[in-house]
């Protein structure tokens, strides 16, 4: 075979590269081979190089580096500049993946002096790709703009495709979504014109993870599954895909689904032996389990990560990893001279690194360690240093500085000033759930604003004020319910700012973790904070966890009209009830929370069998009811309840307890909730009846319904598409839907309703422009919600009031197949009789059976 044919062949393998890397490979290496036996230098440099790409391509990137210094290497001992060029510019692409930028830059320069037209410009990208790397994103784009220039008038769709999906990617970092969502789409088409479809997987990888950088959860993890599925048929390594669909389900709130894939990446890196990544997953396993609780999984992957970033020589990302054991084992309950220890090394070692904010945390809880001890002279000057950071810096360290400073009152007997301390806490927790940072970070979130209500909490205990434990309970829930985020907001400024601070929070972390100066994004995070702060001040007065200091006992009252509001709080184990009746706050104390879980469990596995064997079964809902209502009967009376449950009170069938019969009960995730939805501005008047395919009683339930509401068309089999269900629940008053309902503990978003053509979400809710009024959901165990600590609460009917529903009427238990017909015909007989939906629903209730599951698996949530 001639030289040149040869160097051809090597340049159709490089070809191949993007699409068939293996085949490739095997062109590669049979050219090779026979350019050694030539003597035929050129042709030997190109497979090599062609064989680096190819490692590059499959993830082997000590392969890929060591075959492109070999391409170097015989281009610079023959002569060959241009070659050894091309081989550079590959190289210095492949030592930037490997975290060498300085050899990077270096080798992109000594490239450029001999590369020209189409080859400069691919050489321009690459140093584009570095720079992007280093952070330096407004450089990068510059230099993007410059070779997207020369490729699109040369007609290099395929380099115009790379770029596309790199600039898109860079986008996403500089918080630009539209522009990176518009990049990334054309570089998918031009790869699908190209039959790239290696290449295609991983724009939708890239589209995944711009769309979770922008809060858009269900389009992330849609392009997510669709590039892990295209890795894993191809027998490609899918862990990194895995990781960012677990920041993705982490930043929704999602922690144990986050936690399964976070595991599953793990498992995959140990397999391949990829010890830089594998590190890295197990730190994001270590805050996953953390955050759903589980600790043990949490310490152990949190050990490991600690382990081999020092071995790695990556003490960044090794602090991170000791900061989150701290926080595994002072969520633990741990408080004794090893944790003190530990806080103090870690504050310290936080600080080397430039992570002010959980240096702040770590120095926060080696105070209070110390406070456990009865060392005061020491607690105090750690309170003191942890409090310097009040009135500057990342709204994260102003958390934990604020939250010293209300120690710090409370141990000098100011309980007025300790409380305007935890009020400013709280503030600054409300701007640091906005920037969605490193998830490793992030979830920690929860947790500050659950230390702060804590201790807010035991002050209001210690002082017996019913109306201080009613507020900050309220503001636990406000801050909780606010973590996971929203949609975009509507305001375009707002929400451009809100982008770019989530993607400069990344940025600056990431820079940290790897060692970098990060005072410039340091510095833009702090002005960005300030700019949101006020623009939410003036446009959104009300979005805010302080926006429950506005549901007090006076507003409340006013509503209640007679009504009375049981408002459940869990605090230090104990479980409290702050009863508003009359307009009067009283407080009482309940018992140990394990203890009434427990009955808990036990009457919700008593309603299962009787739903599942249709018999009479003794439930011991006597022995709930007394803990619960025995302390307030004097105080409650005979009037109908709002009630405000605690963890595991969420799922309680409240019809099956004696003190809740024969009175309306209505059920919500705060009382600053339930005033939202009793003043909301009244849906329109439009009723809409919705059938399910598959559950027998289904079309006979929604037929008989539509006989009572004439003129209302009833959506059944394929009409009830969900399309066109979501077009008639928008702004309806009343919405009735029999459907097989499936709750997902492990994915509450994704808990569904089966409709005519695939499931209906929680997360298509969110699409409607204007909730509906009342929405009726007769399908098994449509009413439950996962609840996470704090009592942030994931589920379809949870999702329904979040938007703003007025009041859901749903299941908390599976109800046998047909079942519901003669409850559900009753309770629209009283509906339109002009009966609340909570009045409607106990009476209809009142007409069946006392032991009837169909009956006492509804209950009524929102205004009622």
């Amino acid at each position: 075979m001639r030289e040149r044919d040869l160097e051809d062949e090597a340049g159709t393998a490089m070809r191949l590269v993007p699409t068939d890397p293996w085949r490739a490979r095997a062109t590669a290496l049979r050219v090779r081979a026979a350019a050694r036996r030539a003597g035929d230098a050129a042709a030997e440099s190109a497979a090599e190089r062609v064989l680096g790409l190819a490692g590059r391509e499959t993830h082997s990137v000590r392969s890929a580096a060591r075959h492109l210094r070999r391409a170097v290497a015989v281009a610079d001992g023959n002569g060959l500049p241009v070659h050894a060029a091309r081989a550079r510019m590959t190289l210095a692409l492949v030592r930037a993946d490997q975290g060498d930028i300085h050899e990077a830059v270096r080798l992109g320069e000594a490239a450029a002096a001999h590369l020209e037209g189409l080859e400069a410009a691919r050489l321009r990208h690459q140093l584009a790709v570095v720079a992007q790397r280093q952070g330096l994103l407004e450089a990068a784009l510059r230099q993007y703009g410059g070779a997207l220039t020369v490729f699109r008038r040369e007609g290099d769709l395929l380099w115009e495709a790379k770029l596309l999906n790199n600039r898109g990617v860079l986008q996403a970092y500089r918080g630009r979504p539209d522009a990176a969502e518009a990049d990334l789409v054309r570089a998918e088409q031009l790869y699908r014109e190209l039959e790239q479809d290696l290449a295609v997987a991983d724009v939708r990888w890239n589209r995944g993870f711009a769309a979770g950088r922008a809060g858009r959860i269900v389009t992330a993890l849609t392009h997510l599954d669709a590039a892990e599925e295209h890795y894993s048929a191809h027998h490609l390594p899918a862990a990194m895909i895995m990781m960012d669909r677990c920041d993705v389900l982490l930043s929704a709130g999602l922690h144990d689904e986050a936690r399964d894939v976070a595991a599953a990446a793990v498992a995959e890196l140990t397999r391949r032996r990829m010890a830089a990544d594998l590190a890295e997953a197990r730190l994001l396993l270590a805050a996953a389990a953390l955050a759903c609780g589980d600790l043990e999984s949490a310490r152990h992957a949190a050990r490991l990560a600690g382990r081999a970033f020092d071995q790695q020589g990556r003490p960044g990302w090794a602090a991170v990893a000791r900061y989150t054991l701290l926080r595994t084992d002072w969520t633990d309950g741990q408080r004794g001279p090893a944790v003190l220890r530990a806080a103090l090394a870690a504050a310290a070692e936080l600080r080397t690194a430039g992570w002010a904010a959980p240096a702040a945390d770590a120095t926060l809880i080696a105070a209070r360690c110390a406070l456990a001890a009865g060392r005061t002279a020491q607690a105090t000057e750690l309170l003191r240093q942890a409090g310097r950071a009040r009135s500057g810096g990342p709204a994260a360290q102003r958390v934990s500085a604020w939250h010293a400073e209300a120690l710090l009152r409370i141990a000098a007997g100011d309980r007025r000033g300790a409380q305007a301390a935890l009020r400013a806490g709280l503030r600054a927790l409300d701007e640091h759930r906005l920037t969605l940072g490193a998830t490793e970070l992030r979830v920690r979130a929860a947790e500050h604003g659950l230390d702060l209500i804590a201790t807010a909490l035991s002050l209001a205990v210690a002082d017996g004020s019913a109306r201080d434990m009613l507020t900050w309970a309220e503001r636990g829930r406000a801050a909780a319910q606010q973590l996971r985020p929203a949609r975009p907001p509507t305001d375009p400024r707002l929400a451009a700012e809100i982008a770019e601070l989530r993607a400069v929070v990344a940025v600056r972390e990431q820079a940290l973790a790897e060692g970098r100066d990060a005072r410039r994004h340091s510095q833009r995070q702090t002005q960005l904070e300030r700019s949101i702060r006020e623009r939410v001040r003036r446009t959104r007065p009300g979005e805010s966890s302080a926006h429950a200091a506005g549901c007090g006992p006076a507003a409340l009252t006013t509503h209640l009209a007679g009504r009375v509001l049981i408002e459940l709080i869990s605090v230090a184990g104990t479980l409290h009830a702050v009863v508003l009746a009359g307009g009067r706050l009283s407080r009482h104390e309940l018992g140990p929370v394990e203890q009434i879980n427990a009955e808990v469990r036990a009457l919700r596995f008593a309603l299962h069998r009787m739903a599942v064997r249709d018999l009479p079964v003794r439930s011991g809902a006597n022995r709930l009811d007394r803990m619960l209502f025995g302390p307030l009967r004097a105080r409650i009376g005979g009037a109908g309840l709002v009630i405000v449950p605690s963890g595991r009170l969420h799922g309680v069938p409240w019809r099956m307890l004696p003190g809740c019969r024969d009175r309306a009960v209505t059920v919500v995730p705060s009382a600053a909730t339930w005033l939202r939805a009793v003043t909301a501005v009244p849906a329109g008047d439009r009723t809409v009846l919705v059938a399910g395919p598959g559950l027998p009683g289904a079309a006979d339930e929604i037929g008989s319904l539509s006989a009572s509401y004439p003129g209302t068309p009833a959506l059944t089999g394929p009409d009830a598409a969900v399309t066109r269900v979501l077009r008639a629940v928008d702004g309806a008053g009343r919405v009735h839907i029999a459907a097989h309902g499936t709750f997902r503990a492990d994915n509450p978003q994704f808990s569904a309703l089966r409709l005519g053509d695939g499931p209906l979400t929680a997360y298509d809710l969110e699409t409607l422009r204007r909730p509906p009024g009342l929405v009726v959901l007769s399908a098994c165990d449509s009413g439950l919600s996962t609840v996470h600590r704090g009592d942030e609460l994931m589920g379809f009917a949870a999702a329904l009031l979040a938007m703003g529903a007025r009041s859901v009427i749903a299941t908390v238990a599976p109800v046998r197949d047909g079942a519901t017909l003669e409850v559900m015909l009753h309770l629209h007989e009283q509906l339109r009789a002009g009966r609340g939906p909570a009045a409607a629903l106990a009476a209809a209730q009142d007409a069946a059976a006392v032991d009837d599951p169909a009956a006492a698996a509804f209950v009524c949530y929102g205004a009622g």
